[in-house]
């Protein structure tokens, strides 16, 4: 590769990286926790695990009692549709109720509404539909913050990520591997940064690629729509339906019937046992409580026997007709593309539930944290560089204030975090009702005032202290918080709801690691930086001397002869 080629792919990987690095820092982190979005919702749950159970995690769901205690409450169930996900079972089921279709339904009817399910009770308790901690860290991880727009801005970034990863590869090909195996923590900053962003950035680069592809993929989805759909005529939603298969769901309304005379049970064992090996994730219901009732479940085969199996069937439950299969044992090209999307970038390997799915998670969630550091150290090594004599002075203070900004927004965002998942913890009973608001403020507005303050600060030093030093504190508390708020101590659950424990146990380890980060960074002194400085001032002017050619054949001598007691 020449010179000139090098050159322009290190300024594409520099520029590309550094304009997506807040929001590349922000998805990573966000998304880390995004990994265990269902854990982190029981964990919010607070509800204490049976003593008397093995584990929390053996509930199974009995749909006719579901229907009998929603008929009991005096639901109005007609021409209602509802949804649930059986992927994370546990003691506490959430349902999603969508109001009727019926024109002639009253207000109330066309209410939507979700409710708990105790299923060791049967029990419902109607909750308004609040985000919790675990939804706003989901929503985050997309910019769904900022709406649909932001939905397409986080596939932007991703695939400016993943623009940036392949100039990155090319850039250091030729030493990729020889300066895998280099660290110098006793030299210049500069260097300490470049050697770990490479040693850190080469193990994570499956990981990095992964994410960067499918990422692009989910969050520019549109942009396959609007391209397939010019084989349509433009109709995207017609491109839709090939894709996804005919708009089956579309039937009208029936008439009116009692939703509790049909055998809800008898239909999921029956579509369970239509494939061997099948296994529920999701159960939804349409036009209830009529002649047109139909039951959907999906789900999944053997992920050993095939990765990419997905399955669904809709059974009309009225006249017991199947109105829609999919067959999980036959894959074809759609169901391929996205499964493999889908399972790669939720890390959705195995069965749910078990140590081998966590231990997954784990393994990812660590990636994405390391892959912060590696966003974080790219912005240190372009500050430092930034920061020479030949650069006007003007232009050095813009990149350091850059620089203060960049960091001051990705580091304050562990603590709030930290703090946020505290504060989930000690919302009173009475308060609960404005959980989602809380929550909004607490993190949003305390993460703006942490970023303006370290960014007021303009001391990088300090910024990465604080944020390492008091994430670590605070996260280790977050397990005892939990304990005494709800009872869930962490050799509880352990054994009795795995959801729960591995949050706490996250935090522990996340702690640890930023405790251990922040032992090992020192502010340098100031006789290191006056030699360092020193050096460089002498580096430079032997530079500038060797400009000239008669000053070289003058001297007669070495262009980088520094003498010893020149650096003293």
């Amino acid at each position: 590769m020449s010179k000139r080629v090098h050159n322009i792919f290190f300024h594409l990987h520099t520029v590309s990286s550094i304009v997506i690095s807040v929001g590349l820092f922000v998805i990573f982190f966000a998304g880390a926790f995004t990994l265990f979005y269902h854990p982190v919702l029981s964990w919010e749950q607070g509800a204490p695990v049976d003593e008397g159970d093995t584990n929390a995690s053996v509930y199974k769901t009995d749909y006719n009692q579901v229907m009998d205690s929603l008929a009991a409450k005096g639901y109005d169930m007609y021409g209602r549709s509802m949804y649930t996900n059986e992927k994370h079972p546990g003691r506490f089921q959430t349902f999603y109720v969508y109001g009727s279709v019926d024109t002639l339904a009253n207000e109330e009817a066309q209410h939507s509404f979700n409710f708990v399910l105790d299923k060791e009770t049967y029990q419902i308790k109607e909750e308004k539909q609040q985000e919790g901690l675990g939804d706003l860290l989901y929503e985050l991880h997309f910019f769904y913050q900022l709406g649909q727009y932001g939905y397409y801005l986080s596939g932007l970034v991703s695939l400016f990520f993943l623009f940036a990863l392949v100039t990155g590869i090319v850039v250091h090909w030729k030493k990729i591997v020889s300066n895998f195996f280099v660290f110098r923590p006793k030299t210049q900053i500069k260097t300490v940064w470049t050697d770990a962003h490479t040693a850190l950035g080469v193990i994570g680069i499956p990981f990095q690629f992964l994410y960067a592809l499918t990422g692009s993929m989910f969050g520019l989805g549109i942009v396959i729509g609007l391209v397939g759909s010019i084989a349509h005529d433009g109709d995207m939603d017609k491109f839709y339906d090939v894709l996804y298969g005919e708009e089956y769901r579309q039937i009208s309304l029936g008439d009116k019937v009692d939703v509790t005379t049909f055998d809800y049970n008898a239909y999921k064992e029956k579509a369970e046992n239509r494939w061997t090996g099948f296994k529920t994730e999701y159960v939804s219901f349409r036009n209830l409580g009529s002649t047109s009732q139909q039951f959907s479940l999906s789900g999944s085969g053997q992920i050993k026997d095939n990765f990419l199996s997905s399955g669904e069937v809709v059974y009309n439950m009225y006249t017991g007709k199947v109105l829609h299969e999919h067959d999980p044992t036959h894959t074809e090209y759609n169901d391929a593309v996205w499964g493999a999307v889908f399972r790669l970038h939720y890390a959705e390997f195995g069965n749910i539930e078990t140590l081998s799915h966590y231990l997954i998670k784990t393994l990812y969630f660590l990636m994405a944290i390391l892959t912060s550091f590696v966003i974080i150290s790219g912005v240190l090594i372009w500050l430092t560089a930034r920061n020479k004599r030949n650069i006007p002075e003007k232009r050095r203070k813009y990149n350091e204030g850059i620089g203060h900004i960049y960091l001051a927004v990705c580091l304050t965002l562990l603590p709030i975090t930290a703090i946020s998942f505290i504060v989930t913890r000690l919302i009173p009973g009475s308060l609960l009702e404005h959980k989602e608001s809380i929550i909004n403020y607490v993190f949003f507005l305390g993460w703006l005032m942490l970023s303006l303050f370290f960014w007021r600060k303009k001391d990088n030093y300090l910024t990465n202290k604080f944020a390492l030093l008091s994430t670590g504190y605070i996260g280790l508390t977050i397990p005892i918080f939990n304990g005494l708020s709800s009872g869930n101590w962490i050799w509880l659950t352990f054994t009795k709801d795995i959801q729960i424990f591995v949050v706490d146990l996250l935090w522990f380890l996340l702690s640890g690691l930023c405790l251990f980060i922040a032992s090992k960074i020192k502010r340098r002194k100031p006789n290191d930086l006056n030699k360092i400085s020193t050096i460089s001032k002498l580096i430079e002017e032997e530079k500038y001397k060797s400009n000239s050619h008669l000053q070289r054949v003058q001297n007669k001598e070495p262009v980088l002869a520094i003498k010893p007691n020149q650096i003293n």
